[in-house]
């Protein structure tokens, strides 16, 4: 009696996630066609921002398991999207993830935190680099996951001179702490820098 019980309520979630989804993904649309209509290019640059932030949450929804959210294949289904933010150049974006569930509460916010952190290596960290690539890497260590992303760029700047690099890395600093994570900058072998978060699964 109870697994027949048991279908229709997985019906019935699945079609809330997939509406859910739906939605969040017609609100980054509007986002961005607004965005293309603004003639000042700092209200673009916003409102492109929103449109990346709420599609983000809306790919997030997809991947929502009795288990919690399998962020390692939520990443892979990002990839491409991230690839085509560069619109006509030759931007490598490489995936090596363990697989991992995530809580639902921490889900939301580690999904916007990994956005800005490849939306600032894409637009700040690849300045300068002969080979345009970025890394992003997830794995299970000692009962913490590590969240990685790393540019192929020249590094982090001594002197901090870009201030929309400074919020991008401000706002990801600031969300880490909601998911009881630390954000550290390192140098990345071989050069350019990652961008390191640990986090309570």
């Amino acid at each position: 009696m109870s697994e027949n019980l048991d279908e229709p309520v997985a019906e019935l979630a699945s079609e809330v996630r997939h509406r859910t989804a739906n939605t969040l993904q017609l609100l980054a649309t509007l986002a961005r066609m607004r965005g293309q209509k603004a003639s000042d290019l700092e209200v673009r640059r916003q409102m492109v921002w929103m449109a990346e932030a709420i599609g983000a949450l809306g790919s997030l929804e997809r991947r929502r398991s009795p288990a919690g959210i399998d962020f390692s294949g939520y990443i892979e289904e990002m990839a491409p999207v991230w690839r085509r933010r560069q619109a006509g150049q030759p931007v490598e974006v490489l995936v090596s993830v363990d697989p991992l569930h995530v809580r639902d509460q921490a889900a939301p916010t580690l999904a916007l935190i990994l956005n800005e952190l490849v939306s600032n290596a894409l637009t700040h960290g690849l300045k300068g680099a002969a080979v345009l690539r970025i890394h992003i890497g997830l794995a299970a260590v000692d009962g913490l996951g590590r969240l990685t992303v790393t540019d192929s760029g020249m590094g982090l700047r001594a002197d901090g001179a870009d201030g929309q690099e400074r919020f991008g890395l401000w706002l990801a600093r600031s969300l880490s702490s909601q998911v009881r994570g630390e954000l550290a900058l390192l140098p990345a072998p071989g050069g350019g820098l990652m961008a390191q978060l640990e986090f309570q699964t």
